[in-house]
């Protein structure tokens, strides 16, 4: 039956012919691939590749924003740019920053697509791609010839010091999330030196002493059975560096600032609760402008959310939050409840006021290196009549010591100085 089976299997050309075209289909497959193949193959052999996508929080923009240090990477003709804001308050317009002297930063990095390039004497090659799924991620490939893994490294090892180092010189301020009850990062600030804010004598001075003694102290608080915790007041006309001396302060002691607004109607009485309970370690919370608060709330249609009760319980709740610090920010603290600034609620109170003699004159040395015309101009501007602001305003348009006190001869309006005596 065998034999009679391949006979007829053998006589049929039809079958036969079909089983060689099988046959040959396969082979031709196999054979497409073996390119395909070889190439996977030996780009496993002799290529390295370092892989990351977005997803990574840390690792990702690091790697960003060290490329943007590379001079081969920058040489690229197609890349990309992002806007860095080095605004000194979160909630700063673009044109107070402008304003005040601030610049937003470009950063670059090579765009979307394949890139060859020379690095530290290595030819590389990068693919940077957005994948658009369920979210966004963004994925960069880094290839090199060879399967030593350690030029990938060291890129890796690198772009992570450059972005500790620029964390540990810059100050983080957090902001309430609009989504959430919890703190999100709005930005990455300069550190400020505590000699650039201007005071009265002695203040700058005794307002760090304190917060010194107050962080060296927390054996002593516990011995006494009170909270660790300091509140500090600040009040004064709008332009005397209240919020400045907060960043100041914070960036001298190596701590990150919460920026938080109790006029907002994205804060609640839960909210602010949350919120002050779970400020992120090595922190102070700044609190501006309370007296909008005590206004607003008042006004049938304000849009303020949070209580008196609830602002009070709050405060007082961030004494179970070991070693806490508050600034308090106001510029009419006559407008306050007493009791919301009570001693226990707020331990330190520092009035900022219109410049007097002794801050023209360091001012006046923050712009021109000059003993003598800094004497000169203290002794021709009126004391006791401009801000901070004011006054830092007006001497960033001369590039001239000699030039800087006739910006001075035409006096702000009485009104306008009354206002900012009164408040």
């Amino acid at each position: 039956m065998l034999e009679s089976l391949q006979s007829a299997f053998a006589s049929n050309q039809l079958v036969s012919g079909g089983a060689a075209l099988a046959l040959v289909g396969i082979a031709a497959m196999w054979l497409r691939e073996v390119p395909g193949k070889a190439a996977a193959w030996a780009k496993h052999l002799f290529v390295t590749t370092l892989t990351v996508d977005s997803r990574d929080e840390i690792m990702f923009p690091a790697l960003i924003e060290y490329m943007d240090s590379r001079d081969a990477l920058r040489r690229i003709n197609n890349f990309t740019v992002r806007t860095v804001r080095q605004q000194s308050s979160a909630y700063q317009s673009l044109h107070d920053e402008l304003q005040q002297g601030g610049r937003p930063a470009a950063r670059f990095s090579p765009g979307e697509g394949f890139h060859l390039f020379v690095l530290d004497g290595r030819l590389m090659w990068m693919k940077r791609e957005v994948q658009v799924a369920a979210s966004v991620i963004e994925k960069i490939a880094l290839s090199t010839f060879g399967r030593d893994k350690r030029p990938l490294e060291a890129i890796v090892g690198a772009a992570m010091d450059h972005r500790i180092e620029r964390e540990l010189n810059r100050i983080a301020v957090y902001v309430p999330s609009p989504y959430n009850n919890e703190w999100t990062r709005a930005r990455l600030g300069n550190n400020r030196k505590l000699d650039s804010v201007v005071l009265r004598a002695g203040q700058k001075e005794a307002i760090l002493a304190d917060l010194h003694r107050f962080f060296g102290a927390s054996e002593r608080y516990e011995t006494l059975g009170i909270p660790w915790r300091r509140g500090y007041l600040l009040y004064g006309p709008p332009g005397t560096g209240k919020t400045s001396l907060v960043t100041a302060l914070a960036s001298e002691l190596s701590l990150n600032v919460c920026v938080l607004s109790l006029a907002s109607p994205n804060v609640t009485d839960e909210k602010i609760g949350n919120l002050l309970a779970s400020v992120p370690r090595r922190s102070v919370i700044l609190i501006e402008d309370v007296d909008a608060f005590f206004q607003q709330r008042s006004k049938a249609d304000t849009g303020v959310k949070v209580s008196y009760s609830g602002f009070i319980n709050a405060l007082d709740g961030v004494a179970a939050h070991e070693g806490s610090v508050v600034f308090l920010t106001t510029n009419h603290p006559q407008l306050i409840d007493e009791a919301a600034i009570r001693s226990g609620r707020v331990d330190f109170r520092l009035e900022l006021g219109l410049c007097d003699r002794h801050q023209l004159e360091r001012m006046f040395l923050k712009f021109f290196d000059d003993e003598a015309a800094a004497v000169r101009f203290a002794d021709a501007v009126e004391a006791h009549r401009w801000s901070p602001a004011q006054v830092q305003e007006r001497l960033l348009k001369v590039t001239v010591a000699d030039e800087a006190i006739d910006l001075f001869r035409e006096r702000p309006p009485e009104e306008m100085v009354q206002r900012l005596r009164a408040a």
